[in-house]
């Protein structure tokens, strides 16, 4: 079986991780990637040496950055890897991976609408790659596939079925970071079947999973839905859509633009997207949009405890839920209805169990590894076909 290379692409972010095949397993071999809001440099850092950077002519060139990426990692595992993308939505797949061919580039496309600011970004370094490397095996990895096995109260719009609406329904994201969430706590919790996991970054959401199985999500159709985020907005009144463009004049690629990029947390504050930056703030606006924030984000978990019927788990991830204790303390205060109850001293040390030890609710906060997901369905799919 071959080593593998995955890519997860954003609109202003490209990270990779590649692991070396070893016998029958995989190890982390080399990861780095780039942020255009933190700085220009493409980082290249080595299991077992140290980082250096990538001299690549522009820094927002993700497929040029994911080719030079490609060849560095070749030349150092000294054979061609298999290449993984993170793909954000994959419509009515519920396989979680699949060869990306270009006729499935095409159809992955199509979902471009539902998907605007993360399906390009996910394809634009397949594209790159298949041209560069048209004998290089890629593959798909699906944010959606872990929703597929929505039940369908949870699955179906209120909408009528027309021809208009035909295909749409709630697909829900984030899925290789509650994968991981799942696995995890089958492996440190087992007893606990009722999780409610919370993926807070520049995305946000939250998902109930039953048994390791997602039964319901707070994004929808598109990534926009749900929770409040660091410049999405989240669940908005759709009457507000209507007056925005009916009565105040606005065309409909002005709504977009404030939806997606200009709305969460940027918005209320005016400041940044980034609580990181509004924690320290002091300023009011600082506040009310960190009060929000917070509160939308509780009234989401304490949603998918319906769905539910109960919580036997918080889970805190995403790089915001694994990394600021304030962010969950004021989450869990308004949960304290649902049994959630937060140790402040292992919170504020960053543990990973940070409730009581007879806490009803565990409360667990760590990092996603997605990567690992797509390593491993990657291998899967591998070895389903040799």
């Amino acid at each position: 079986m071959p080593h593998i290379l995955c890519f997860n692409a954003g609109s202003s972010s490209l990270s990779f991780v590649a692991y070396r095949r070893q016998g029958d397993t995989f190890v982390h071999a080399f990861d780095g990637g780039v942020d255009l809001s933190a700085g220009d440099v493409v980082l290249f850092r080595p299991a077992d040496g140290p980082e250096r950077r990538l001299s690549v002519p522009d820094t927002s060139d993700f497929p040029a950055i994911a080719c030079r990426v490609l060849d560095a990692v070749e030349r150092q595992l000294q054979a061609p890897p298999v290449v993984a993308h993170r793909i954000v939505h994959g419509g009515d797949r519920r396989a979680a991976v699949t060869e990306l061919t270009q006729d499935e580039m095409m159809a992955l496309d199509a979902l471009a609408p539902l998907a605007p600011i993360h399906q390009p970004a996910g394809l634009g370094p397949a594209r790159a790659i298949a041209a560069a490397r048209p004998d290089l095996p890629q593959v798909a990895v699906f944010d959606t596939a872990f929703h597929a096995t929505l039940p369908d109260v949870a699955r179906r719009l209120p909408l009528p079925e027309t021809d208009a609406t035909a295909g749409l329904r709630r697909f829900g994201f984030h899925g290789l970071s509650y994968a991981w969430t799942a696995r995890h706590m089958r492996e440190v919790a087992p007893d606990r079947r009722r999780i409610v996991a919370l993926h807070l970054s520049g995305g946000a959401s939250a998902c109930a999973i039953r048994d390791g199985q997602s039964v319901d999500t707070t994004m929808g159709a598109t990534p926009l839905d749900g929770l409040m985020m660091g410049a999405r907005s989240g669940a908005l009144d759709p009457g507000l859509i209507l007056v925005l463009m009916q009565d105040r004049g606005l065309s409909a690629e002005a709504v977009a633009e404030m939806l997606w990029h200009q709305s969460g947390l940027a918005g209320v504050s005016g400041i940044s997207n980034d609580t990181r930056d509004l924690l320290p703030s002091g300023a009011p606006e600082a506040e009310a949009a960190l009060a929000l924030f917070c509160r939308r984000a509780a009234k989401g978990a304490a949603g998918m405890a319906v769905s539910l019927g109960g919580l036997d788990a918080l889970v805190f991830t995403g790089g915001m839920g694994a990394e600021q204790p304030v962010i969950r303390a004021r989450i869990c205060a308004d949960l304290e209805f649902l049994g959630v109850r937060l140790d402040a001293s292992s919170n504020a040390r960053n543990e990973e169990r940070i409730s009581p030890p007879d806490a009803s609710v565990e409360i667990r906060a760590f990092a996603e590894r997605e990567e690992w997901i797509m390593a491993l369905e990657t291998s899967k799919l591998l070895g389903a076909i040799a």
